[in-house]
């Protein structure tokens, strides 16, 4: 597959559909391999007092998108910009965390995602890396990242 710019929003609107439906559960998440290269770097600034959280494998990346079984995030994109020269694309992103018991959405946020892509031996796309910039609100507002931590020991 060509990186072009209809390819390149293409291939986006389905890997945002597919991470927010079975990239957060364990009997599904292996399906998110056609996504991402082996040695994705992930790196989210999320507003964390000891700097950005930094992911090196498509692996930990994965183990990551599991440490919260009892919601998920459902990743809906406001806006796509694409550089097809630099194979870049960035997405304004609206991310809800749903209750996977009841489905009700939990909280709703905002953030900017920079994906460099390319092309494996394969001529498929993945996502080389992912840099993550969320939405900065007012102190004491609930997050995403509250909501998962919720699950945390």
């Amino acid at each position: 597959m060509e990186l072009t710019y209809d390819n390149m929003v293409n291939w986006m609107k389905e890997y945002l559909t597919v991470y927010s439906e079975r990239g957060q559960d364990p009997a599904t998440m292996h399906q998110m391999n056609d996504y991402y290269a082996p040695d994705l770097e992930f790196i989210a600034h999320i507003g964390m007092p000891q700097g950005p959280l930094v992911v090196t494998s498509r692996d930990d990346f994965l183990h990551h998108a599991l440490l919260h079984p009892s919601s998920y995030e459902r990743l809906t994109p406001e806006d796509i910009t694409v550089d097809e020269r630099r194979k870049v694309v960035v997405v304004l992103i609206k991310f809800e965390a749903i209750d996977r018991k009841t489905g009700e959405v939990l909280v709703e946020e905002r953030g900017m995602s920079h994906y460099q892509l390319a092309l494996d031996e394969n001529n498929t796309i993945k996502i080389k890396r992912l840099l993550f910039f969320r939405e900065d609100l007012p102190p004491g507002t609930l997050r995403v990242f509250d909501v998962f931590l919720r699950d945390q020991k």
